[in-house]
């Protein structure tokens, strides 16, 4: 899926636009503060009813407005829709119709995020991983959303009665089923998914000539000992979840860990390598999704900044075979459409946006 039009009304410093949006890369160049960012987070907030840069609605919320509104249209015909409330609260809409979460939205648009924060993947906590591995888990395994609510659901419960102190075992006993039901589905499906993630993240790094990379080992850890069912573990550490107040056994401790011969990936490789490997990552994410018969969308924020001008080149061929549209921002036009000229058509003839204070004005298509 990739968008047509993109509208929005007081978010940050934009009081409104109305873009119709272009194939391929959609360039969006001006000086840092004049709302460059701000147009991929109104992305964001459509295919996930919130921000990457706050978790806080009122902080993305403009200035003296009461509320954001932003509206997509696909290139299916299909509209996407959110409202957010300074109040708190808001809507969420799929052909206008309500929508029940924003789990939907994600269904509808896929999203490939790569900005200074993308590159905490190796060095973040395992949380961050997990998130990664569940973003392509729920766009290839349609049942996964399901399965990691009941766990969730199942997961809440269990904490709140280690965390009453006196246990009913009969209670105790019902939750740890129905979460070890879930959690072994979540990790049977989380598995697969790995399996596919590996082989594809390999191949894309094999394409670095003479890199550090090709020796990079991606493992999965499901969150608790391989030799028992997640049901016998949740038993055998009752006693001690009782006395640390939560269950500590379980999916929702599973990780994603690279190494290089045994040791942490990012103790080994320089800054720059370790953005190529979450660039590769992330864009075997998004290969394996095509490969599941939806395209992603890219947000790229200011990639001149993040990588040198021959890894700008590769990761601009790397998305090209995966992604139906990307989202670009930097300072100067030049730099920033570079790496995307010496691609095929359509990749090679950007739709231009200068944005300046909130404002934003296609430009006059060139030719490529």
């Amino acid at each position: 899926m990739a968008l047509s039009r993109l509208s929005l009304t007081h978010l940050r410093n934009i009081d409104n636009a109305d873009l119709s949006l272009g194939e391929g890369i959609n360039l969006f160049y001006g000086a840092n503060g004049s709302g460059k960012t701000s147009l991929l987070e109104a992305v964001h907030m459509l295919a996930t009813g919130r921000s990457f840069r706050s978790r806080q609605h009122r902080a993305v919320i403009q200035e003296g407005a009461e509320a954001l509104t932003v509206f997509g249209r696909l290139d299916g015909g299909d509209s996407l829709g959110v409202e957010r409330l300074r109040s708190g609260g808001g809507r969420i809409r799929i052909n206008r119709a309500p929508a029940e979460s924003s789990s939907r939205l994600a269904s509808c648009l896929p999203l490939q995020v790569i900005n200074s924060d993308s590159f905490s993947a190796l060095d973040g906590g395992p949380g961050v991983r997990r998130r990664l591995l569940d973003w392509t888990v729920f766009h290839v395994e349609h049942g996964y959303a399901q399965e990691w609510k009941n766990y969730q659901i199942a997961l809440r419960q269990r904490n709140a009665l280690l965390r009453r102190g006196k246990i009913s075992a009969e209670q105790m006993d019902i939750w740890e089923q129905r979460l070890a039901q879930s959690g072994n589905r979540m990790d049977e499906l989380r598995r697969a998914v790995f399996g596919e993630l590996q082989a594809i993240t390999s191949a894309f790094i094999r394409e670095l000539p003479d890199s550090p990379l090709t020796r990079v080992e991606l493992s999965y850890r499901r969150g608790w000992r391989r030799e028992l069912d997640l049901h016998r573990a949740l038993a055998e550490s009752r006693e001690g979840d009782l006395a640390q107040g939560h269950t500590r056994s379980g999916p929702h401790r599973a990780d994603l860990r690279f190494t290089v011969a045994g040791e942490a990936a990012q103790h080994i490789l320089s800054r720059g390598q370790q953005k190529m490997l979450v660039c590769a990552l992330r864009t075997a994410m998004a290969e394996l999704v095509r490969q599941h018969n939806q395209k992603p969308v890219f947000l790229v924020d200011d990639l001149p900044a993040e990588l040198d001008k021959d890894n700008q080149t590769r990761f601009a061929q790397w998305v090209s075979r995966c992604a139906s549209q990307v989202l670009v921002t930097g300072i100067d036009r030049e730099a920033t459409s570079r790496p995307w000229l010496t691609l095929p058509s359509p990749w090679n003839c950007p739709t231009v946006f200068h944005v300046e204070h909130g404002r934003i004005c296609a430009e006059p298509e060139s030719a490529p």
